[in-house]
């Protein structure tokens, strides 16, 4: 997924493979005889048409199992769906590039499944995609989420006022988490910080007060390497999206967060300044290094980054407390900062995925194509398999893995032929579903995460930014290019900043941020999102739909 980066991923314990509904069996009859129905009461059998369908090739099928044109999965959609299909593999790294080639020879698929957001808006803007509002009489699926989740719809909706993008609902979970060492303060007697300052201090403390007991100066306060320097951002209303500037909304205007961005730049910089993080953090690029500091027992506060909660909590928390025996730790909400009170960035709960050629000869095939892998048995089947082969029913009725390397070898390799598929709807894949409350180490875990639940989705809390980062507006070619500008203007100046001790200063940063922001045409954006936002304020996916959603899915865990 997006970089399939989901928390639904727990692939050890009771959900093992991200499982959707239960129910599937290895049945051969099942789902050969696709019908319509043409009156109430009425069926007759559906016309078998023929769809072309790209998936991302990410080079993992194995050879035993064939390829992503032809395997055990791609013959079963094709024996049980009722359509004819020829998938595309399209290579993940190089996917738009592909498909942009595709597109301008006239060959490109009638199904286009592809998360980037921009890509898609360049395809609505070449009127290179077919709404899909005629095709959804063919996706009863589809329509139910639709009213379940009108948020889908305002994702998927175009300027036109059409519906042009197919999307999933997947659970709301935070992107960054604080987790500090209550250990830590314990031992040198500090209250949980609850404002930046605070944090600040705490920090201090750990860095400098031996901590760890030692007797060596080998600890940080907290780490600030690519996401981790996302998370303070978001502290103070920033929007965490490393391809998006800080906009804010005053007085009913769209306007340039430049006092956030100040705030947060002078916040970093005292972080480097007093030796509070890693010094050599700017090199950290996937923060792996600082997550190894954590496991060592290093870090007092630790940015975690989204994913894999039951996979933190079974692994991770018993190396760092094997390697630093005591060590204990709890969640932290984003402490008060000078701009407010927020809640963190939240990963994107409507994920649109997936538009239709223009060119596509049968809509109609299209859209029963669409539906038949939206169905919950369906993408049960391609997700975990054959049941009693790749799966059973655990005790809390959601799918088990038999053997988690057979199917790793026989299943995994499917998920993207479900791509749209919202696993979202099914508890099944709830972060916590995936544990075993009878077992003390998984109990604790389910403990923290519903404390993590309760810190980062809090109403009373602000949401960092407009939107999320998938639902800001895409911008044109040649705005792209005045984004792009600025935004690398301002990473060095801002890096400059944090580097240079007194003689560059966070003010002179944003000053010369400014001039730059001027110089690149930046008025044009602030035109450009005033202009949208004006037009698309109550239609538009926002912030506050992503709150909206988190609630409804921690309400129906209860």
């Amino acid at each position: 997924m997006k970089n399939m980066k989901l928390w639904l991923g727990i692939t050890v314990g009771v959900v093992a493979l991200g499982a959707t509904l239960v129910g599937c069996s290895s049945d051969k009859k099942e789902g050969t005889a696709a019908t319509t129905s043409s009156k109430p009461g009425e069926e007759k059998p559906a016309k078998r048409g023929d769809v072309t369908v790209s998936m991302y090739d990410r080079g993992a099928v194995p050879a035993s199992e064939g390829s992503y044109e032809e395997n055990r999965w791609s013959k079963w959609i094709n024996q049980n769906g009722p359509v004819n299909v020829k998938f595309v593999p399209i290579l993940r790294s190089d996917s738009t590039k592909k498909l942009n080639v595709l597109f301008a020879s006239g060959s490109a698929p009638d199904i286009v499944n592809e998360y980037n957001t921009p890509f898609r808006g360049s395809l609505y803007d070449q009127k290179q995609l077919l709404p899909i509002d005629n095709i959804l009489q063919y996706m009863p699926e589809y329509q139910k989420l639709l009213t379940q989740y009108p948020q889908l719809k305002k994702a998927g909706t175009k300027p036109d006022g059409k519906l042009y993008e197919i999307g999933k609902v997947k659970e709301a979970v935070p992107a960054h988490i604080l987790l500090i060492r209550t250990d830590w303060l314990k031992k040198l007697n500090l209250a949980m910080p609850t404002t930046t300052d605070e944090l600040l201090k705490v920090a201090k403390a750990f860095a400098d007060q031996d901590p760890d007991g030692n007797g060596k100066k080998d600890t940080y306060g907290l780490n600030m390497s690519t996401y981790s320097e996302q998370a303070i951002n978001e502290m103070f209303g920033e929007s965490s999206s490393s391809s998006l500037l800080a906009w804010d909304l005053k007085d009913g205007k769209v306007v340039r967060a430049w006092d956030k961005e100040l705030a947060s730049l002078t916040f970093k910089k005292r972080l480097y300044d007093e030796g509070l993080i890693d010094k050599d953090y700017i090199n950290d690029k996937d923060g792996a290094k600082a997550k190894q500091d954590f496991l060592n027992g290093k870090i007092g506060i630790y940015v975690k980054f989204t994913g894999g909660w039951y996979d933190f909590i079974m692994n991770d928390l018993t190396t760092l407390q094997k390697n630093a025996p005591g060590a204990d730790v709890a969640p932290l909400g984003y402490p008060k900062s000078p701009m407010g009170t927020f809640t963190g960035a939240i990963d994107n709960p409507v994920q649109m995925t997936t538009v239709v050629n223009a060119k596509a000869k049968d809509p109609e095939a299209v859209g029963r194509y669409l539906d038949f892998i939206m169905k919950p048995e369906t993408a049960n089947k391609i997700v975990n398999g054959d049941e009693g082969t790749h799966w059973k029913k655990a005790p809390n009725g959601c799918p088990q893995a038999i053997d988690p390397a057979k199917s790793k070898n026989e299943v995994s390799y499917a998920y993207d032929y479900t791509m749209f598929f919202s696993s979202g709807v099914d508890k099944c894949t709830y972060v916590l579903n995936g544990f075993n409350a009878e077992v003390p180490a998984q109990k604790a875990g389910m403990d923290m995460y519903k404390e993590v639940q309760k810190l980062y989705f809090d109403p009373q809390r602000e949401y960092p930014g407009i939107a999320l980062g998938d639902h800001m507006p895409v911008y044109s070619a040649d705005l792209q290019v005045i984004n792009t500008t600025i935004l690398k203007e301002k990473g060095d100046l801002f890096v400059k900043a944090i580097l240079s001790g007194a003689k560059y200063t966070p003010e002179q940063a944003i000053k010369d941020s400014q001039a730059a922001w001027a110089k690149a045409g930046g008025q044009q954006l602030e035109d450009f999102m005033n202009k949208w936002y004006q037009e698309n304020k109550d239609t538009a996916f926002l912030a506050k739909d992503a709150m909206i959603i988190a609630k409804q899915q921690m309400e129906a865990v209860k």
